[in-house]
Parts: C-alpha cells; structure tokens; sequence
C-alpha cells in the first residue's frame, strides 16, 4: 500500500481521475440538506499523497441508491463528468453530462430527461461513459425497460441519441469505446448477461449471451487495446448452480469467447470494476467479500 485516503466520510466516493500534478480528482454523493433529493453530487482534489486540497458541491445527484458516477480525463484537457440525479426523490430522472476545466470547473453542461420507470434497483450499476477516440462521449442509460445510449461532442452538444429496442429488454450495467469507435456495452436481464458491439454511429453490429442457463451478471467491461479483446466481469452461480461467486471471460470484437474463469465455490463476490492494464491484461475488484484479480495477457491471449 502506497497510501490510503478518506476524503469524504459519511458519503460514497464513485469515480477518479489523474491530474497533471500527479494526484486526483474524484466524484461521489454525499448527504446535502439543501439539495431536493436530499444527496448531492461532490468532488474532491487530492495530492499525490491523498490528502484533500479542495472539494464542492454540484448539486443533486440522487437517482437511485447505486447511482453510477464516471469521471473521465478528457485528451484535450479537463475532464467529463457523466451522472444521473432527480429534482427529489425519484422525481424527474435525468441524464447528466458535465465538462469540466483543469480547475474542475464546469465548463459546459447538458440534462437529458429519462424515461420514468428507467431506475432499476435490483442493480448495482446504472450504465456509465467512455471517451471515443475524437473526444466525443458516450454515455449508457436506460429507457425504461431497454438499454439507451447518447452520444455528446465535448461541448456536451448532442450527436445522436439511440434507444436499442432491437436487442431486448435489459439494464444498463457499463460501456467500452473501441480505438476505431465502436462501442461495447455490458448488460444484464433477470439471469443473463448481455455484450453488444454497437458501430460508432449507434447501430447494433452483434449482440450475445453468455451461459443464460448459470444465473450470470456482466457489471464491468474494459477494451485491451494490446489483445484486441473485450474483458468483462460480474458474477454467476456455475455449473454447479450453488453459492453467487466472480466470473470473468475475455471475448474477441466478434462476441467468441477466448477466456473464462470462476470463483472457488464458496466465496461469494460479484465483479463491479475491470480496468485494462497497458501491456496487456486487465484488473478487476468488486465487493460482498472485498475482492480484486489481476489477470496477465499470457492468460488470457
């Protein structure tokens, strides 16, 4: 352990991102009396060794009690910021795309409505954001019952705005941009797990399911631009339909299936994070019992 941090006891931390100065901006919710919704949206600037140099408020940000929160370092500078909030209680659901200056000052921002019904609380995840390669950001929700994902330019100016009826009804869990601009999406519906690899103008080139039959769940998915593949992580029950442990696969931009591994019977986790690690190969954490796995390319080729 280099060092660790509590920036914001009482609340949730969700999301970081490195700043030029080697420390980091990070977003969370935090218990806000004024806010409507009664949590609001924090952000917080740490030093390289953890200690909090500032923080503010951004307003509300309770949209359900596992609302996702992603906070990217734009190429360009500054930073995006992707969330979903409520004027109160599940009132009003909205997207929410924030660009941020180096400061973490807002710099542009938008609020797209959802759809009521959208919020899902049996999952741990409400969607998420990726950068494209030109800068553009991709945000994944929900549209009620059906995945939906929004593409924004940086001033947060809308591109296009897709909701993916033609794949079924699932809940948005964690999305992945391609280094050509294709977009990967992990889903899951009541026992499945869904991949779809969408084109960069939000058409669907394939979508698959994985093992209906175990009671699986994808929560995370990350691109190795090292392999080519698409690693993914969350949970399932195996073959032996017993205690709910991590699973986590590696599949190829076609939707085969190139690696696989479950967690010892026993041991009940779920996946939540997978972060791809230059050279190839990918770390993943998630939580019941706390655990995390690094995964080396010679494993998974």
């Amino acid at each position: 352990m280099v060092w660790s941090s509590v920036p914001l006891p009482g609340g949730f931390l969700k999301s970081g991102a490195r700043t030029e100065d080697g420390g980091l901006l990070v977003a969370g919710q935090v218990g806000d009396s004024t806010s409507p919704s009664r949590t609001g949206l924090w952000l917080g600037r740490l030093d390289g060794a953890g200690q909090l140099l500032a923080s503010r408020k951004l307003g509300p940000s309770a949209f359900s009690a596992h609302v996702d929160i992603e906070l990217l370092r734009h190429p360009t500078g500054g930073y995006v910021l992707s969330t979903h909030d409520t004027e109160a209680e599940g009132a009003a659901p909205r997207l929410r795309l924030v660009r941020l200056d180096d400061a973490g000052e807002i710099a542009h921002e938008r609020f797209m409505p959802i759809a009521p019904g959208s919020a899902i609380t049996q999952s741990w995840s409400r969607g998420g954001a990726a950068l494209l390669p030109g800068g553009d950001v991709v945000q994944l929700t929900a549209h009620a019952g059906y995945l939906r994902v929004v593409r924004s330019t940086e001033q947060t100016a809308p591109v296009f705005d897709r909701v993916l009826e033609e794949v079924g009804g699932a809940w948005p869990q964690d999305i992945a941009a391609l280094p050509d601009g294709r977009i990967a999406i992990a889903a899951i519906s009541v026992g499945q797990s869904h991949v779809i690899l969408l084109d960069a103008e939000g058409a669907v080139i394939w979508a698959r399911t994985y093992h209906p039959e175990l009671d699986t769940e994808l929560h995370a998915i990350s691109y190795d631009p090292s392999t080519g593949l698409l690693h993914l992580g969350g949970a399932t029950r195996g073959t032996d339909g017993g205690t709910q442990r991590i699973w986590l696969l590696s599949v190829d931009t076609g939707g085969e299936l190139r690696w696989e591994y479950e967690g010892d019977v026993g041991t009940p986790s779920r996946i939540n994070g997978i972060t791809s690690l230059p050279g190839g190969g990918f770390v993943a954490a998630g939580f019941h019992d706390f655990v995390y796995a690094v995964v080396r390319p010679e494993t998974c080729p």
